[in-house]
């Protein structure tokens, strides 16, 4: 028979063997002893007879209680198997890398924590999250994002519950058949709260450890694992100023709305007399690399070349409060830097640099000294007796420098036909003077920077201005082409003349056409109105071509209505009919026509050479024929010298024949 053996469990020492008759309790309590079924071991049935011989009746009560200890002992190795459930246990990372900024807790980007088992219900996992290192008090939180066949801290956590730095959290198994799944999003956030981003950037890393939780045994395979978060400074959050981020704005005069910077700006360098005479103002804005407007940190603007003084200030109620301080001076985040002249003429350039000293952008103005020279442009050479621009002024400095400070005059010789102007000023840079004509007639003007020629220290001739008539004689028409192309837009020329030939001033003058226009035999959206409004003398209508090829012919016929101001023409140019001619066609249809005819000139030139080649050929056929007439002429002629020849050679051969006979005899 087979034998089975197995080992009794051992007893606590506290279970003391007294004296010799308890021998054989002794060995019943011995952990290593074997206990043979079926089958007694030799010497000890008899070592136990006679045992049992000496055993007394309180021997006997304790046997009973040794074999109630024993069978406990037995109860405890059936329970252990049970309750060491755990099995397949993993623990992982997605990622042994992270990252945030100081502006980020949880994000989409952290690293995900897995833990997964297989267990009995109730076998449990835990995990902690710890901080190993670091540079601040940013400590690591874990955030639920996702469960299978588990609980969490024995209930049925809600996805983004939160642990605790230091914190275990349980992952129960929620059916003895499934994998117990729990995952966690690892973040760093500041101190104990976990919502707060940390606030110092550096290398962080974390201990995450598994552990089993009560009866459950083991972890086979889970271990923990570290993660390295690499916290960086969130560029919202960024207080470093950055001088390519970071605008600053030119605008001309005091002023600090404009958007752009404002170009050519000049002023004169006489030395202010109140506050508000800066020439300039540039509006600075301190930015972070991500364009987040600064407001902890101030600026420098500093003269690097030319004339001039700098001031900063506020705006308050659209007034300034600085004045000029200095050539480089310091200035608080909101306020706007002020450029002042210091009396000296030339150009002036400015830096406007970061506290750190990086550059953020450079600005150039111009101090001009007094007028030098004044260039004068006739904008109207003809005017009416309405005011009109007509003409405009620039005045320069000794170094050619744009004088935007200060009055110009327009000064006539005829205060009769055109009434002196009024004082013009410079501050945009030029002086334009808007003139009224009295009467017909010529004015010759000069610019001067006084009333009066002979007040003016500085002159510059303009030229002559004519005060026009406004009752027009005649007019004619005239297009800008005599050909175009299909579709091309045109424009007619309307010009209006007074009696003396001479063009009328400008304004709108009626009933110039008679009803219908100026019309065409196609459409061409020419204006069909009687009117013309013109401008130095000419209107202007403009329309365009039709698509198809062929001549436009365009008609009018002179207005009738009676004479007056502005209004009809004179009684001999009325009812006159007019008349006038374009051509249109495609550059195109023109190339063809042109390789057209010259195909046609080549084709009439091929066939000149074939006639030419056929009377050739016809004189070469008649020599050809000739020559072989000559040839068979020159052929009987040589075939009959050859025969007398022969009949000359066979009778000199008789000849020599006879001769030799008679020499021989």
């Amino acid at each position: 028979m087979k034998h089975v053996t197995f080992h009794l469990p051992s007893f606590l020492r506290r279970v003391r063997i007294h004296g010799g008759e308890f021998d054989s309790s002794a060995r019943a309590m011995n952990r290593v002893k074997q206990v043979r079924l079926l089958q007694a071991e030799p010497r000890i049935v008899r070592g136990s007879t006679i045992e049992r011989k000496q055993m007394s009746t309180k021997t006997t009560i304790k046997r009973i209680a040794l074999v109630s200890v024993a069978a406990l002992g037995f109860g405890v190795l059936s329970v252990v198997p049970s309750n060491a459930a755990i099995g397949a246990d993993t623990f992982v990372l997605s990622s042994a890398t992270a990252s945030q900024t100081t502006a980020e807790t949880s994000t989409a980007t952290s690293s995900v924590a897995t833990v997964s088992f297989l267990g009995s219900i109730g076998d449990s996992v835990s995990v902690t999250a710890s901080l190993v290192s670091g540079p601040g008090a940013a400590f690591p939180y874990l955030s639920l994002t996702e469960t299978a066949s588990a609980k969490v801290n024995e209930a049925d956590s809600a996805v983004g519950t939160t642990i605790s730095p230091n914190t275990a959290v349980r992952v129960q198994a929620g059916s003895a058949s499934a994998f117990a799944v729990a995952k966690f999003r690892v973040y760093l956030a500041q101190g104990t709260s976990a919502t707060t981003a940390p606030t110092t950037a550096g290398t962080y890393v974390v201990k995450l450890t598994p552990a089993s939780v009560g009866q459950s045994g083991a972890l086979q395979a889970a271990a923990a694992v570290t993660l390295t978060i690499t916290v960086t400074a969130a560029p919202a959050l960024d207080k470093v100023v950055s001088a390519t981020a970071s605008t600053a704005i030119l605008n001309k005069g005091e002023t600090n709305t404009a958007t752009a910077d404002a170009t050519g700006i000049t002023g004169a360098m006489t030395l202010p007399t109140t506050n508000d005479a800066a020439i300039a103002t540039i509006a600075t804005t301190l930015k972070n690399a991500a364009g987040v407007t600064q407001t902890g940190e101030s600026y420098t603007a500093i003269i690097t070349a030319g004339p001039g003084l700098l001031g900063s200030g506020v705006f308050t109620n659209e007034t300034t409060a600085y004045t000029a301080a200095g050539r480089a001076i310091l200035v608080q985040h909101n306020h706007f830097v002020g450029v002042f002249p210091d009396g000296t003429s030339g150009k002036t350039t400015i830096e406007i640099r970061t506290a750190a000293g990086a550059l953020i952008s450079t600005k150039t103005v111009t101090f001009h000294g007094a007028i030098a020279t004044i260039v004068p442009t006739i904008a109207k050479a003809t005017v009416g007796t309405s005011a009109t621009d007509a003409i405009t002024a620039i005045a320069y400095d000794k170094d050619g420098t744009v004088v935007s400070a200060g009055n110009l005059y327009a000064i006539t010789d005829s205060a009769t036909i055109m009434a002196t102007s009024a004082a013009t000023s410079l501050a945009t840079g030029s002086a334009t003077f808007s003139l009224t004509g009295l009467v017909a007639g010529t004015a010759n003007f000069t610019i001067g920077d006084a009333a009066t020629v002979a007040t003016s220290k500085v002159t510059a001739v303009a030229g002559a201005i004519r005060v026009g008539s406004n009752v027009p004689a005649s007019v004619s028409v005239s297009f800008d082409k005599a050909s175009y192309a299909p579709g091309e837009k045109i424009t007619a020329s309307v010009t209006l003349l007074d009696a003396r030939g001479l063009t009328v001033s400008d304004g709108v003058y009626t009933n110039i056409f008679a009803t219908g226009g100026i019309s065409a035999n196609y459409t061409t959206g020419i204006s069909d109105t009687t009117s013309v409004t013109t401008v130095s003398g000419v209107g202007t209508l403009s329309g365009f071509l039709p698509s198809t090829e062929g001549d436009v012919v365009f008609k009018w016929t002179t207005g009738s209505t009676a004479a007056a101001a502005n209004t009809g023409l004179a009684t001999a140019n009325q009812k006159v009919a007019g008349t006038a001619t374009v051509s249109v066609s495609s550059p195109s249809s023109a190339a063809a026509t042109d390789a057209a005819n010259e195909a046609r000139d080549a084709a009439d030139a091929a066939t000149d050479a074939a006639l030419q080649a056929a009377e050739a050929a016809d004189a070469a056929t008649v020599a050809a024929q000739e020559a072989s007439d000559a040839v068979a002429a020159l052929s009987e002629s040589v075939t009959a010298l050859v025969a007398g020849l022969q009949a000359q050679i066979k009778s000199l051969a008789a000849v020599l024949a006879r001769i030799a006979k008679k020499v021989k005899a």
